[in-house]
């Protein structure tokens, strides 16, 4: 009996023209959700059609079948995303014929697609094609197992590259975990039901534009991953790269694929807002522009101490306009001494230092010297936070008594002149609302509670009603 392990899919060899990736490039997916973006720059570009006009060795596409429909099927790029988009970028007329070409015709450096006479261009249409192998029998764009399968084809290709292990994180798509991360961190997103790449994604959070990081590495999606896990361990954590990595593996499930269930995770929903509101305080820096963020802001390891700092102040005091003023200048304060410190003198900075690497104790050092010094430096200004009230929600007793004194009316549709009869509230669907919002220093006290519909507890947020 031959030993032959059956194959997982099929192999097709195929010669595909160069004109056919940009005549019909709707049926080209040239970048995967599993895959970055990436560009070439213009010398690549015009090496490679020196190498097609030349019929050099080029190396195979890796293609994979995938069927939409019964009737409906697309090509998606494994491997060579590059090749085909430096030829549809030659035929868009975005980069002219190479210098190198001379030796074969001294009129074609230099020249563009649209400038071409009729010969050459009925050369390159017909004549220059790319080899592939079509991948077929792994079609299906749903299926947990196929994905895992280009997947696995596309990282044994890029071996030589070497990619590092957010970009291996990146291509588990039927992590939970991984989808939030890549919808509210990355730069592009993918729409699974048409199954095609879109090069904008206007989920990503305004805090990254606060960065001066950039995203080429997936730097921001590793960031929003250690943010995470803070949040899930309310505070320090291991945040290392192994960690990140079960984090992201152990949320898999069979129906993970374009799945955004995790965004209702308390972890997921208390980033968020960590990151509104770190957002908030430094939105209005001067220095921020289209091309580049904050430069205190360009250190990881700064970046998640201040994170943290931030989590922390929000989590117990009121994040006012002028409490937003003047923890933006403490930490261009710090980050002047942190640059700038004397190690023989300023042992707390240079403990800081010291402990930058992503282990809980590291952030737990960093936090409690950053902490320390925030504090004083409110001491040493005369300034101040207004701390919130420990307690948030009212007894059963107290929303008893709120109810009573409220006699069963939202007291802002009485403010908004509502006739008695259409502000009754029933037990079941009333609020018991802070006064003065808890985010703003309001107590949890039966003086400031007031009997609100869920309507108008949910529209009022943070602010204080009108005549309240």
């Amino acid at each position: 009996m031959t030993f032959n392990p059956k194959a997982e899919y099929t192999t097709v060899p195929t010669d595909i023209s160069i004109k056919d990736f940009f005549d019909y490039r709707d049926d080209y997916v040239t970048r995967p959700p599993y895959q970055r973006k990436a560009v070439w720059n213009k010398k690549k570009k015009q090496s490679l059609m020196d190498s097609l006009f030349r019929r050099y060795y080029i190396p195979k596409l890796v293609i994979r079948e995938v069927r939409l429909s019964e009737h409906q099927t697309v090509m998606e790029i494994i491997d060579g995303q590059q090749r085909i988009t430096t030829v549809q970028d030659f035929f868009d007329n975005k980069y002219p014929l190479p210098k190198s070409l001379k030796d074969i015709d001294k009129n074609l450096p230099g020249l563009y697609y649209k400038n071409l006479g009729t010969d050459i261009r009925k050369f390159i249409d017909k004549s220059l094609k790319y080899q592939s192998d079509i991948i077929k029998n792994i079609d299906k764009p749903n299926d947990v197992d196929h994905q895992i399968i280009a997947t696995e084809i596309f990282w044994r290709l890029q071996q030589g590259e070497s990619l590092n292990y957010m970009e291996v994180a990146h291509a588990q798509l039927s992590s939970l975990t991984r989808n939030f991360i890549v919808k509210y961190s990355d730069d592009q997103t993918f729409d699974y039901k048409n199954y095609a790449p879109i090069d904008s994604n206007p989920d990503k959070k305004p805090f990254f534009s606060l960065l001066n990081v950039d995203n080429v590495r997936m730097k921001h999606l590793q960031l929003m991953a250690r943010f995470m896990m803070i949040e899930l361990n309310s505070g320090y954590a291991d945040l290392s790269d192994r960690k990140i990595e079960e984090f992201i593996n152990n949320s898999k499930k069979d129906d993970g694929i374009g799945n955004q269930e995790y965004e209702n995770e308390p972890d997921a929903i208390a980033t968020l807002k960590t990151l509104n509101v770190f957002y908030k305080i430094f939105k209005n820096d001067p220095m921020l522009d289209a091309e580049s963020g904050i430069k205190e802001l360009s250190v990881e390891y700064f970046i998640i101490s201040v994170y943290v700092l931030i989590r922390h102040l929000h989590m117990y005091y009121v994040i006012d306009d002028d409490s937003k003023k003047f923890i933006r200048e403490f930490i261009y304060y710090f980050h002047a001494r942190w640059k700038s410190y004397d190690e023989s003198i300023d042992t707390d900075l240079l403990t800081f230092s010291n402990r930058r690497q992503q282990g809980e104790k590291d952030i737990e050092a960093r936090d409690i010297i950053l902490r320390q010094v925030f504090f004083e430096y409110l001491k040493e200004n005369n300034l101040d936070l207004i701390e919130k009230d420990g307690k948030r929600g009212f007894t059963e007793l107290e929303r008893i008594l709120i109810y009573r004194k409220g006699k069963g009316i939202c007291q802002q549709c009485l403010r908004e002149n509502k006739p008695e009869n259409e502000a009754r509230v029933s037990w079941s669907n009333y609020q018991a609302d802070h006064v003065i919002p808890h985010a703003r220093g309001g107590r949890t006290t039966l003086e400031n509670g007031e009997l609100l519909c869920s309507y108008h507890n949910q529209s009022k947020g943070a602010s204080i009603a009108s005549n309240a």
